[in-house]
């Protein structure tokens, strides 16, 4: 499982003194950023074949506050993929150095073309590597289908 490590700071606090959601969203893109890096999918080559990661959606679940100067961890578990590497679901957890869970993110995502502004395929080589990483236990192959929350599509006016 990728893990990666991180301290609360002051800049992370909301006027309740603990950490605020937008910093619970901002070390868990930057744990997938570097968890896409050891995929070999770091900037240089998403500028290089012109694609880039989009989320679908986020969904946090808060368990128990972090303050000031507490040491943690964000993990990235893979949650499904669809067999053309084009439809993709991780989870993402917080966790304290006492191993208590303190949050959890589920989150669907794919990669986009950003010349051609359309969904595209996972590199061949990044999405072999990403195969064979740890799943969860809810894994699932998923198709398009899978990549709304029931009831959650858009409605025009």
């Amino acid at each position: 499982m990728f893990k990666k490590q991180y301290e609360a700071s002051w800049t992370d606090l909301d006027p309740n003194w603990h950490v605020a959601n937008y910093a619970y969203n901002k070390y868990s893109t930057d744990t997938r950023v570097s968890f896409f890096d050891s995929l070999g999918l770091n900037k240089i080559k998403f500028d290089k074949l012109e694609i880039g990661p989009i989320l679908f959606y986020e969904q946090m679940y808060y368990y128990k506050e972090i303050k000031i100067g507490v040491k943690f961890s964000v993990t990235v578990e893979i949650d499904g993929y669809s067999e053309d590497g084009k439809f993709f679901k991780l989870f993402q957890d917080f966790y304290n150095e006492k191993g208590e869970h303190l949050a959890h993110l589920d989150l669907a995502f794919a990669m986009m073309d950003t010349v051609k502004r359309k969904l595209t395929l996972m590199p061949e080589d990044s999405f072999n590597h990403f195969k064979k990483l740890p799943k969860s236990k809810s894994f699932q192959i998923l198709t398009k289908d899978n990549m709304r929350i029931p009831g959650k599509s858009p409605l025009n006016i």
